[in-house]
């Protein structure tokens, strides 16, 4: 029998492993820079730190998920944590880009395994209306994890250096493995242990190639579509893709049970978790650029006010969390996507051309609270109606969604910045050699082109903006629309769950 006191210490150690993983998506970005100066590489090079995290974590998932629940998830969680604080580890001390890169590869295959994993443990160690709000508590530290990465981010920089930012994650991760090996249970299904290594290798194949493709397209902005690097990529992406489907729907023990996708709920959960990462997650990076290079504050400036959107998941996630339960996951979840949808409305309309964040404040608020109902409504949603023993791969398919969300936001999302910023220029500047200079330079080095060619200042100022008015305005569309779609597809087959 679970005490209270066990029932907290397993979600400390559930969410602490969150907490890490999270964070560190985004913790990493103010200290680009730094890393690129000492280590003397270029931007592409510098990039990969951040890339090599996402892209090893993405093709991880599905394998870590699907080893989980046949040979346990508690097993496979605690040996995701180690593989983190070894990738922290080896991170703080790398001597170079190329091994931070490989350690931030490892740290990715961690963050996997503990992402992949937490959810289907919760569903293990909770039930009924304490589950949905035990949920709300772990989407508030995905949200809060990944909205306060710059604050942390900015003042272990400053005063400190960039390896202090992997540093912090050794003590944690520790304390996190030792809690989660005393108190974490699982439930034990009578599984047969099959291993489906066609099916594997088919989605580590499929994944690999799309992530490639995207992130290629990332560091290559102005290159083909149809090109071998990027185009070659996502068509073997596909490719592997339909192998897969075809191969698994023939097996008797796949690797992912397609039948996932016939439950609605699960296919709305899925479409809402993807939202979520494609037009807020990543929408941080652009905003983050828009204030710091565009508007002029420090990274640390950047961090504290962002803290206006971060602490709402913190503060109300739980509370969400008991509401899903109560009111249900379809409702949640259409209002959390509605009110991020209103948020982005609202920055659009007072944005301006303004240099003052406090314009965007009603903004912030907006998504805040969106950012702190969606994780619930959408990992509670994920659950519904799923057998036991499935309950590894299908959070780690969800969480897939997600991470594709992230990637296909920011490169999305950077096309329309940088056809905007491209645009304005071309009709405002006059066609020489200079005009060619600061469109080629992109709006990422929109500071230092503004440095160096004062006359032009208001124009390249003018063209970001525009930019993101442009981007505001396809992303509050699309999550308006999916906050519909979900509503329709997370039918009322809660009460199984929840009751």
């Amino acid at each position: 029998m679970k005490t209270k006191k066990s029932s907290w210490l397993v979600l400390i150690a559930i969410s602490l492993g969150v907490f890490m993983a999270m964070l560190d998506v985004t913790i990493v970005n103010v200290a680009l820079p730094t890393i690129q100066a000492e280590f003397h590489t270029n931007y592409v090079n510098t990039q990969w730190v951040v890339n090599a995290y996402t892209a090893s974590y993405t093709v991880a998932l599905l394998i870590v998920t699907k080893l989980g629940d046949m040979l346990g998830k508690k097993r496979f969680f605690l040996i995701a944590i180690i593989l983190f604080t070894l990738g922290s580890l080896f991170c703080s001390i790398a001597p170079n880009d190329l091994i931070l890169n490989l350690s931030r590869g490892l740290e990715g295959i961690g963050g996997a395994g503990i992402l992949g994993l937490s959810m289907a443990l919760i569903g293990d160690n909770y039930s009924g209306k304490q589950r949905t709000f035990i949920l709300g508590i772990w989407g508030s530290i995905i949200g809060f994890g990944t909205s306060i990465g710059p604050l942390i981010g900015g003042i272990l920089v400053q005063y400190f250096n960039w390896r202090s930012i992997f540093m912090i994650n050794i003590p944690i991760g520790l304390f996190a493995l030792i809690v989660g090996h005393k108190y974490i249970r699982e439930n034990y299904h009578p599984t047969e242990i099959h291993f489906d290594l066609f099916g594997m290798l088919m989605s580590t194949l499929m994944v690999l190639c799309l992530v490639m493709g995207l992130l290629n397209k990332e560091d290559r902005p102005t290159s083909s579509w149809i090109s071998l690097t990027i185009g070659g990529w996502l068509i073997a992406g596909f490719i592997c893709m339909i192998i897969f489907i075809i191969w698994e729907l023939r097996q008797k023990y796949p690797m992912m049970d397609l039948h996932l996708f016939k439950n609605t709920a699960f296919v709305g959960s899925c479409i809402g978790g993807f939202m979520a990462t494609f037009g807020l997650f990543s929408f941080f990076t652009y905003l983050t650029i828009l204030m710091q290079d565009y508007m002029g504050y420090s990274p640390l400036a950047v961090g504290e006010q962002r803290i206006v959107i971060s602490i709402f998941p913190l503060i109300l996630g739980p509370v969400m969390g008991a509401i899903t339960g109560r009111m249900g996951s379809r409702n949640v979840m259409f209002f959390a996507m509605f009110i991020t949808g209103a948020g982005l409305v609202t920055m659009n309309l007072m944005l301006g051309f303004h240099n003052n964040w406090l314009y965007l404040l009603p903004a912030f608020v907006l998504m805040g609270l969106g950012n702190a109902a969606i994780n619930p409504s959408v990992s509670n949603a994920a659950l519904l109606n799923i057998k036991p023993e499935e309950m590894g791969m299908a959070s780690g398919t969800n969480n897939v969604c997600r991470q594709f969300g992230n990637c296909l936001g920011i490169l999305v999302q950077g096309i329309i910045v940088r056809n905007s910023f491209k645009a304005h220029l071309t009709n405002v500047l006059p066609a020489n050699h200079l005009r060619r200079l600061i469109i080629n330079a992109g709006p990422f080095s929109g500071r230092e082109m503004m440095h160096r060619f004062p006359q032009y200042h208001l124009a390249i100022h003018n063209a970001y903006y525009l930019g993101i008015h442009h981007l505001l305005i396809v992303t509050a569309t699309l999550f308006i629309l999916a906050a519909f779609i979900c509503y329709f597809l997370v039918r009322k087959t809660e009460k199984q769950l929840i009751k």
